[in-house]
């Protein structure tokens, strides 16, 4: 037997991806201090967007971000929601230049309206 049959007999289904439950356990945090960094970044965005015709990418909001703010809210923040953020497809050239993050796509994304 070959060893890709073999993987094909012994392969098992992956569990869910747990990101929607962690993302959502991070918006419905009850801290106040979690309360105060997401309109924070809130804020961040509508000034990002501001700046760049309505369109808002991690890139340009973080140097709106004048505090110190737990990074997996920045994600939470950043992501599509009604009345808040919608996809546009589009990507910002990459900053390069850098490792990590700084070389990566970012998804642009259009400010539609308030925070919900």
């Amino acid at each position: 037997m070959t060893l890709a049959v073999q993987d094909a007999l012994d392969w098992t289904p992956r569990p869910p991806d747990p990101t929607p439950v962690v993302l959502a356990a991070v918006h419905n945090d009850p801290l106040p201090s979690r309360q105060t960094d997401r309109e924070h970044i809130e804020a961040a965005v509508v000034r990002a967007a501001a700046e760049h015709g309505g369109l808002v990418s991690a890139a340009w909001v973080r140097p709106y971000i004048t505090r110190d703010v737990w990074p997996q809210m920045i994600g939470q923040v950043l992501r599509p929601r009604a009345g808040f953020l919608e996809p546009t497809g589009r990507h910002p050239e990459r900053n390069g230049g850098g490792s990590g993050n700084a070389n990566k796509w970012s998804n642009v994304y259009r400010y539609v309206g308030g925070a919900t």
